[in-house]
C-alpha cells in the first residue's frame, strides 16, 4: 500500500511515543528526502523540537531549533544558528531519523560518516526512520557500531 508524506507524519503524530514526547528531534530535509518543513512548522511551539548541527567530519550536536533562524551548515544543509541552545541527546524523547536506505528491521544507511550511529547510541529516545517506498530494501548488512530505529515508516511524496 502506498502511502503519502501527509500520511507519514499523520502516522508520526498517532505513536503514543511521539504524543508524550516533549523533546522532538528531527532534521531539516534536503534533495529527495521525505520533507520535513510542514512537520517542524506545525509543532513549531508545540513541542521542544531539536536539529542536528554538523561541527566537523566526525561530529554533531544537537541545537533547538526557532523558526526563521536557521543557517547553512558545513554541508549546505539549514541547521539551527549557533546562538540557538544546545540540547543534551539523553533529553531527546522522540527522534525522527532520515536514511538513504532502510530494511524492515530497522537497520539504516546513511551518507557513511556515522554521525547518527554516534548520536543513536547515547540516546533513550524512540526512534522512527522515515522514506520514500523506494529505499526500503529487504535487508541492511548492519555493522556492530550501526545503531537501527525502533521503526520505520515509508511512502511517496
Amino acid at each position: 500500500m502506498l502511502i503519502r508524506t501527509d500520511d507519514i507524519f499523520a502516522t508520526i503524530e498517532g505513536l503514543p511515543q511521539f504524543r508524550e514526547a516533549a523533546t522532538v528531534l528531527a532534521y531539516w530535509s534536503i534533495g529527495d528526502e521525505i520533507p520535513t518543513q510542514d512537520f517542524l512548522s506545525r509543532w513549531y511551539g508545540r513541542k521542544r523540537l531539536v536539529l542536528p548541527a554538523v561541527l566537523d567530519d566526525t561530529r554533531m550536536e544537537l541545537r533547538e531549533y526557532v523558526e526563521g533562524k536557521m543557517r547553512a551548515g558545513r554541508y549546505g544543509i539549514a541547521e539551527p544558528d549557533v546562538d540557538a541552545p544546545l540540547v543534551d541527546p539523553s533529553e531527546v524523547d522522540f527522534a525522527i531519523v532520515p536514511g538513504r536506505q532502510f530494511d524492515p528491521d530497522g537497520n539504516r544507511r546513511g551518507h557513511g560518516k556515522g554521525y547518527y550511529d554516534r548520536m543513536l547510541a547515547g540516546m533513550r529516545a524512540y526512534t522512527v526512520g522515515i522514506a520514500d517506498e523506494s529505499r526500503i530494501v529487504p535487508r541492511i548488512d548492519a555493522r556492530p557500531w550501526d545503531v537501527p530505529v525502533k521503526l520505520v515508516i515509508s511512502g511517496r511524496y
